[in-house]
């Protein structure tokens, strides 16, 4: 980490102990900042005396020394920025497509005028140390590796809710520095955030996410006391104007959301990373591809040791949710599937969505009535389960993480994904592995990130359990 960006991570946490009224600590971190900025003013008068000298031994080139037409130069050098300048623009657009004049601001006031070559310089370096590893890099693009530069998404997140820009350069200072590593490009980033959803059960149905810009936890507020048609025990009255409403058994509680530490990793073989002219992208479906997987299993049976909690922790019922019986043993039942979509009350059931594996769903494809006829015709899309991924008119989201049908399993998953809150830390690193123990010939890729999750509101759930 930079001299700078130390200094940058200092003044967060000195404002942080601030806030919170630790004043020891406060002027502790404070003092340690001022230390820094002394040695980084100390290192700019060491660089200003180093390009006193190289300028002193440097010989005069012809027609550069004061006899040049100094303004006839100074001319074409303009024309030739002003070129490079709108080159590189034509570049950025062509690879990462046009931008809206909101972000060009947001981004210029975050990083600077110059911000598309900086993004664009870090891609470039990224893409170098993927195939050669940190010893190919040179000192500019490896401080340009350890720089974090949020997605735009959170980014736009973090300014809609009143985060000023210097509270978001040292946000992404504090990030990296709790990630280690070096940090993924803003648009690969950006890429992976958009394609999760298509990829993923519970953050795909419409999960509650919660992004964390400080910290790697966050308390959300319970309402207790309630029953299923009222989350809490918060109660109006009618009356008259002077009528003073009531309430029964008001309580509250708080439930801890925490964003673990998630490290996945992506193999390749040497001559794929040495000749693929794609490598970044080649990386990016895999990674994309292996986040999803993970990350949807954890929100599923996850038990919440270390990473998320899921719906159903362990393939068991453990969070008590509302359990509906298929009526046979073993077995998927029609009269199951029915009475598990009455699981939940009306208010959360419109938003509802299926979940289950594809086995599951294939044996509920195949249900008949006693006449030998299909119960669910795939020539209706509005009550079939089909191509349109539509089960008695209620969507449905594959996973292979929830086990196969068999007694006492819970094959199927019935809920409003917005009771499950997702909670991430904006960021992402990733750090180049090639020694004895890849094995020979190949390359690994470790990601890093923070994210977790754990239901909140458990009335939006119902669970089908197979005699």
């Amino acid at each position: 980490m930079s001299l700078k960006e130390q200094l940058a991570l200092k003044l967060a946490q000195a404002r942080k102990s601030y806030e919170v009224g630790d004043i020891a600590e406060g002027d502790k971190l404070k003092a340690e900042a001022e230390s820094l900025q002394k040695a980084i003013k100390s290192m700019e008068d060491l660089d200003s005396i180093e390009s006193s000298a190289k300028s002193v031994l440097r010989p005069t080139l012809p027609g550069t020394g004061a006899g040049a037409d100094n303004g006839t130069q100074k001319a074409g050098d303009a024309e030739k920025a002003e070129a490079s300048a709108a080159s590189m623009k034509a570049i950025y657009s062509m690879r990462f497509g046009d931008e809206s004049a909101v972000k060009q601001v947001v981004m210029t006031d975050l990083l600077g005028k110059n911000y598309k070559q900086q993004v664009w310089d870090q891609n470039a370096a990224f893409a170098k140390y993927l195939r050669g590893g940190e010893n190919a890099l040179e000192r500019e693009e490896y401080r340009l590796l350890k720089s974090q530069i949020f997605a735009f998404e959170d980014i736009d997140s973090m300014v809609k809710n009143g985060f000023t820009m210097d509270s978001i350069k040292a946000t992404m200072v504090e990030a990296q520095g709790s990630l280690g590593g070096f940090a993924v490009p803003t648009m690969l980033q950006s890429e992976i955030i958009r394609r999760l959803p298509g990829l993923t059960a519970v953050r795909g149905a419409g999960a509650t996410v919660i992004n964390l810009t400080t910290g790697n936890a966050t308390d959300i507020l319970e309402l207790t006391g309630g029953d299923k048609r009222y989350i809490g025990a918060i109660r109006g009255q009618w009356g008259a104007e002077t009528q003073a409403p009531t309430g029964v058994n008001q309580t509250f509680g708080m439930k801890t959301l925490n964003a673990d530490v998630y490290t996945y990793k992506v193999a390749m073989s040497q001559s794929l990373v040495e000749d693929a002219g794609n490598l970044v992208q080649l990386l990016q479906d895999e990674a994309t591809t292996a986040l999803a997987i993970d990350e949807d299993a954890a929100f599923l049976t996850g038990d919440g040791a270390g990473k998320p909690l899921g719906i159903l922790p362990g393939n068991a019922n453990a969070l008590s949710l509302t359990e509906v019986l298929t009526g046979s043993s073993g077995v998927m039942t029609a009269d199951g599937l029915l009475g598990l979509r009455r699981g939940l009350q009306s208010q959360y059931r419109k938003d509802g969505v299926w979940v289950g594996n594809s086995a599951t769903f294939g044996l509920i494809e195949k249900l008949k009535d006693s006449q030998n006829r299909y119960l669910f015709d795939i020539q209706k899309s509005d009550v079939s389960l089909s191509d349109d991924m539509v089960l008695l008119r209620r969507r449905v989201f594959e996973s292979e993480a929830l086990p196969d049908v068999a007694s006492n399993a819970y094959p199927v998953i019935f809920g409003n994904m917005a009771g499950y809150y997702i909670a991430e830390r904006s960021g992402m690193t990733i750090m180049r592995f090639q020694d004895s123990n890849t094995g020979i010939n190949k390359v690994e890729y470790h990601f890093r990130r923070r994210v977790g999750g754990r239901v909140v509101k458990p009335f939006m759930f119902a669970v089908q359990k197979v005699n």
